[in-house]
């Protein structure tokens, strides 16, 4: 399988460029992006040495831009892949959240964490579900 492309377009408020079934090779594409956003030298070494072992993924956010890069990386299983996206949603979401200066807890956040899902279903779906048509 190669690396899965998505944007999330969280209400014209917040972008996410997310990268999926990630590995080492597809960062020739991933490291170009991260610099775009000024990612730090060293942490796009930390993100490329993590993307080197299976269910693992990361976050970095450009507040500055409201976008966000999140890739998750190669998989041993469905329930891994989720378990990975939804570590990396609440990651997002705090940023998303404090950049609005929006508290936990609140409906609001309730609403952010499901329009996540809702918005990236059709990029992770081959990735929950590869017998699914």
């Amino acid at each position: 399988m190669t690396m899965i492309r998505d944007y999330l377009d969280i209400d014209k408020h917040w972008g996410i460029l997310s990268y999926y079934d990630a590995t080492p090779d597809d960062f020739s594409q991933l490291g170009p992006i991260l610099r775009e956003f000024g990612c730090p030298e060293w942490e796009i070494e930390r993100a490329y040495d993590t993307i080197h072992k299976a269910n693992k993924a990361f976050v970095f956010n450009a507040p500055w831009a409201r976008m966000s890069v999140m890739v998750v990386g190669r998989v041993t299983q469905p329930s891994q892949f989720l378990n990975s996206l939804l570590h990396e949603f609440d990651h997002l979401q705090d940023t998303i959240l404090g950049y609005y200066h929006v508290g936990h807890g609140t409906e609001d956040a309730a609403y952010l964490q499901g329009y996540l899902g809702q918005v990236a279903y059709n990029g992770i779906m081959p990735l929950l579900c590869p017998a699914c048509p």
